[in-house]
């Protein structure tokens, strides 16, 4: 490579480092801190190494770029900027993955990037999913776990209680959190079988093998290492479940599946077919290298093509800067000066989150109050309220916090409500209705989210609407509304008194709040 060329391509990945600088950022903190993502750490490191090794291969394939890489370029750019104002930090990874392969696209052609494909695939697996779609998966795997950990306890002729993931021995409590989910170990046995299979050169069968058993071998074992440590606490006490036993319990845990994971590749390639003869020539990715010289394969243009990708770059850092000013947070009143007499409702009182919860949910302001109006059962009503999630902040659904307190979903649906505009009510919209039960106990829970005036039911349109909203109004404040209202033990009718008494107060609610968050 030239003198000229090499500084083209320095001025080029450093552009890409100088747009994603905060990404990147980011990125390596979260990898250090999430154990759910620590693996992110190697995947770097090994995505260098599958391109050190590829690299004959890589020198002796044709150069034909295409000008659909400028376009993902340019379009991943535009995604950055999308995700950084709308908070929504996985949109700002993959655009760092987009622009990069969009570049690789752009100046070498369709064969180089598909060369580079596993490389690519084990970056994509070392991106965090987003939080919206994490929780719904690990609240499962929590609850799965906490289930066969039940079961292998009980095995063991212990007695043991389980309320959601929280597992009751007569000496100690287990809560299974998210970081006993196993989302971890199932994270990195994924990459370990992928890895695995293309460092061994492993037929493209026995590669999918590897990594679809790698998902019940990882549930498997964080399964055993939950029943394992309910039998140590049994025995030895609370301590087996914390510090350096449980630290430990993890890594053995994850030895185990290794050693499971390669009992598979053993009988697969017992019961599968024969691997065919090996070709008399060697891998050409561990060949010499390629007698064809770099400048030649690179092609005329190389360089300009480089600079237009970094010009395009640094307007991309431009137009970010220019589309991240300031956030404009609105006026807001603290939600504890929410009237105490809300039409025939009066508050009995506020109550105190404990500082994990607050930590879980990391709400800027919120109110947890009880209201009682005569004739009604008691109802319980809880606003969580977020000037900004730019930062990651991430509102928690009912859905998933609600069983993990032992309470079960039994139904789920939606239900219509006077919206709200101006205080007044104008239109229609939707709420999401739950009835959730533990024992013989029901619960009816109304929840939704509001932002701007907006009475939104889904998640997912609420993250879509909290991007248009900082890209129109440059403001992604929201707030999570939850009304629980009890069933009573007389209530046949598949809770519709409860239905009712929770609407009746919703619909005295909703003006109020709505000016008390600013419209």
């Amino acid at each position: 490579m030239t003198m000229k060329r090499a500084g083209v391509v320095a001025v080029l990945v450093a552009s890409i480092a100088f747009l994603f600088r905060d990404v990147i950022a980011k990125l390596v903190l979260d990898w250090w801190n999430d154990d759910n993502y620590s693996h992110g750490l190697l995947v770097v490191p090994l995505a260098g190494y599958v391109w050190w090794r590829s690299r004959a291969r890589l020198a002796s394939l044709p150069v034909k770029p295409s000008m659909i890489g400028l376009l993902l370029v340019v379009g991943s750019i535009l995604t950055l900027v999308a995700g950084v104002i709308g908070a929504e930090l996985f949109l700002t990874r993959v655009a760092l993955l987009g622009t990069v392969a969009g570049t690789v696209l752009f100046l070498r052609g369709t064969q180089y990037l598909k060369a580079l494909g596993f490389a690519f695939l084990l970056l994509a697996l070392a991106i965090p999913i987003p939080a919206i779609i994490f929780n719904q998966i690990t609240f499962p795997l929590q609850l799965l776990a906490s289930r066969f950990g039940e079961f292998a306890i009980s095995a063991c002729q212990i007695p043991v209680l389980r309320e959601g993931n929280v597992i009751t021995l007569a000496s100690t409590s287990l809560e299974v959190v998210d970081a006993c989910s196993g989302i971890r170990s199932l994270m990195s046995l994924l990459t370990l079988a992928l890895v695995w299979g293309y460092l061994t050169e492993s037929a493209l069968w026995l590669r999918w093998v590897l990594a679809l058993s790698s998902v019940p071998i990882a549930i498997f074992a964080n399964g055993i290492r939950v029943a394992g440590t309910g039998v140590a606490a049994h025995f030895v006490g609370a301590a087996a479940a914390e510090g350096f036993l449980h630290t430990f319990s993890g890594w053995m845990v994850f030895v185990v599946a290794g050693v499971l994971l390669l009992a598979v590749e053993r009988l697969a390639k017992w019961l599968g077919p024969a691997a065919p003869a090996a070709a008399a020539s060697a891998d050409p990715r561990m060949g010499p290298t390629a007698s064809i010289s770099l400048q030649a394969q690179q092609g005329a243009g190389f360089i300009t093509r480089a600079l237009v990708v970094s010009a395009c770059l640094l307007a991309g850092a431009g137009a970010l800067g220019a589309a991240t000013r300031t956030e404009a947070i609105p006026l807001h009143q603290r939600l504890v000066t929410l009237p105490q007499t809300i039409g025939a409702w009066e508050g009995t009182g506020d109550q105190t989150l404990d500082r994990n919860v607050l930590g879980q949910l990391r709400v800027d302001d919120y109110l947890n109050r009880g209201y009682r109006a005569p004739g009604r059962p008691g109802i319980s009503l809880y606003v969580g309220y977020y000037e900004s999630q730019r930062q990651g902040q991430t509102m928690h659904s009912p859905l998933n916090c609600m069983p993990g307190a032992g309470w079960e979903p039994v139904y789920r649906g939606r239900i219509a409500i006077p919206a709200v505009d101006n205080g007044t009510a104008s239109q229609t919209a939707e709420i999401n209705q739950l009835v959730v039960q533990k024992g013989l106990d029901r619960l009816l829970v109304l929840y939704w989210y509001q932002a701007h005036g907006r009475i939104i039911a889904s998640e997912y349109w609420g993250k879509i609407y909290t991007v248009v909203d900082a890209i129109r109004l440059n403001r992604s404040d929201a707030a999570l509304v939850r009304v629980i209202v009890p069933i009573s033990p007389q209530d046949t009718t598949d809770g519709q008194a409860a239905t009712a008494t929770g609407l009746e107060f919703v619909s005295e609610l909703l003006p109020v709040l709505t000016k008390h968050l600013g419209g």
